[in-house]
């Protein structure tokens, strides 16, 4: 299973024209017959993350040519993201594979997102695999892609208790983050 995600880091004060622009992206994709994903908007953490997340579940990468292929032939589409590129300072498109799942993630409308600044190897994943009683899933990068996390692991709702407790965890960095499902 293939995790795809948009990163958007708004300009300053577009924050909420960003969110309003991939909500009209969804739209659009509902319009093409493609699924619409899912979108994220930051409630809490550093602000050198993404303002506004797009994810979306491939079962393979082919799946997520395809779709890329879907978009860029729909003018309707590119003309949403030519709007889009006027209202961020930067924009991340990695893929990550699901290499750990626990317990299913509740669905609440709310999703902690614990960043592990890393290298995506083997040795980090084993020390982050998750233990007994965290629900969630860990994602591993497999793009190439600067000042990106090694791994996510993600979770649903607000008090899941963060991954990175532990005094194990092989990042340089840490971020833990709380995201709104709009």
């Amino acid at each position: 299973m293939i995790v795809s995600f948009n990163f958007y880091y708004a300009l300053p004060g577009q924050e909420d024209a960003v969110l309003k622009q991939r909500l009209r992206a969804c739209d659009v994709r509902d319009d093409m017959g493609v699924p619409r994903g899912r979108v994220l908007a930051r409630t809490a953490g550093a602000a050198d993350l993404p303002d506004v997340i797009w994810e979306h579940h491939f079962e393979d990468i082919s799946g997520h040519h395809a779709d890329m292929a879907a978009r860029a032939a729909s003018p309707e589409f590119e003309a949403i993201r030519a709007g889009m590129r006027k209202l961020y300072r930067r924009f991340e498109r990695p893929l990550f594979e699901i290499c750990g799942r626990s317990a299913e993630m509740p669905d609440s409308g709310v999703v902690a997102l614990d960043w592990f600044f890393c290298a995506p190897d083997k040795d980090a994943e084993a020390r982050l695999m998750p233990g007994e009683g965290h629900k969630g899933k860990l994602l591993r990068l497999i793009t190439p892609g600067d000042d990106l996390p090694g791994f996510i692991w993600q979770q649903g709702g607000t008090d899941a208790p963060a991954r990175h407790a532990t005094s194990s965890a092989p990042a340089q960095r840490v971020e833990r983050s709380v995201w709104k499902v709009v």
